[in-house]
């Protein structure tokens, strides 16, 4: 009889996009008809309180509410509980432990080890490129410790591949998806945005990450104005800690909701006359496809980790040319903008790329496959 146990490790995320995957997943698992008892699954105390407590009172699922953070890990109770099992599913790593399990297996989502040499990182001090080479290089050493990668999209399997960091017979892809929460409007929770009437609304989900660009907005908001007299204003989903960083080159060009809980977003996206993806570096991020699914026209990054999952459903711009980006939306608003129709093939794009249901299949299919070797 095979007595094999398994750990879906989800202790260490607490923010941003990997939350929005990481309640997704388990949401799905709380609605599966069947559990499996071989199964343990550890979530950070962010995802417990975004889930339904009643579903967390009584699982079908084995569940802990467990915290690790970064390389604190190293000094936490993760190391003795994983001791238990064959095999560790950490959703998003790395997962910083120095002693391994049987099988390690360890979602990669971090595009600063594919390509560190990008316009951010061109742009830092000698110390600070140092340091940041050092923290990536570390994070790429504990990846490579892993037994199998899950990824999100091809080029990301392809270019891990290329550049030597892991065995492609060892990367599995499973796509990035919407929470099925878009499909249900009635779990969706209000967001107080105080637009003016006249004024155009672009919104940008985000935390203030260095990579997501905020910085060229406030400039791309002067020249639509100045030059092409549109009123255009940014919303923006930061902590007011973090909009401090920002408030005084947006000006009256821009403004922050607040930090916005998933079950938000939609009531966000609906407030808005479009979206903004102004992101340099990625793997992969839901908020394109959020975008569409709730039909709103999409300016974004002209990058491939884009254009491989929005297609022609999106309006391309260079993000760091603030004169290009201005251009783009411009065209959009006072051109022939995008019919009810166009509008609704995005949306139709969306849920065919694919979907939370099976993208939580797929990640236990993954763990299964190990649990029977």
């Amino acid at each position: 009889m095979n007595n094999k146990l398994a750990l879906i490790n989800i202790s260490n995320i607490h923010g941003g996009g990997a939350l929005q995957v990481a309640i997704s997943f388990v949401s799905e698992l709380l609605v599966f008809d069947k559990s499996d008892p071989r199964i343990k699954i550890l979530i950070s105390s962010e995802v417990a309180e975004a889930l339904n407590p009643t579903a967390l009172q009584v699982p079908k699922w084995d569940i802990e509410v467990f915290n690790t953070y970064g390389l604190k890990t190293l000094w936490s109770g993760l190391r003795l509980i994983q001791q238990e099992y064959d095999v560790v599913f950490t959703l998003f790593g790395p997962k910083y432990t120095l002693l391994k399990v049987r099988h390690d297996i360890v979602g990669f989502a971090q595009p600063w080890i594919l390509d560190f040499n990008n316009p951010i990182s061109c742009g830092m001090s000698y110390i600070g490129r140092a340091k940041l080479k050092a923290k990536f290089a570390l994070q790429k050493w504990f990846f490579k410790r892993a037994d199998h990668l899950v990824v999100e999209l091809e080029h990301v399997k392809h270019s891990l591949s290329q550049q030597g960091i892991f065995d492609q017979e060892n990367i599995t892809v499973v796509h990035n998806t919407i929470s099925n929460l878009y499909l249900n409007s009635s779990l969706w929770k209000s967001v107080e945005v105080h637009r003016q009437q006249d004024e155009i609304a672009i919104g940008f989900v985000t935390r203030d990450y260095s990579h997501k660009n905020i910085q060229i907005l406030p400039q791309v908001a002067q020249i639509l104005r100045q030059k092409y007299q549109l009123p255009v204003k940014f919303y923006l989903s930061l902590t007011d800690k973090e909009w401090l960083n920002y408030s005084q080159a947006f000006g009256n060009n821009g403004q922050t909701v607040g930090s916005l809980s998933v079950y938000q977003c939609p009531s966000f996206y609906q407030q808005m006359d479009a979206v903004i993806f102004p992101s340099l570096l990625e793997c992969f991020s839901a908020t394109p496809l959020e975008a569409l699914a709730m039909k709103k026209p999409l300016f974004a990054s002209d990058r491939g980790f884009v254009r491989d999952v929005c297609e022609d459903y999106a309006m391309y711009f260079d993000p760091i040319n603030a004169e290009d980006t201005a251009e783009v939306i411009a065209n959009y608003f006072q051109g022939s903008q995008k019919t009810d129709g166009e509008l609704e093939a995005a949306r139709n794009h969306v849920l065919n790329f694919s979907n939370a249901t099976q993208r939580a299949k797929d990640y236990l299919k993954i763990i299964e496959q190990y649990l029977e070797n």
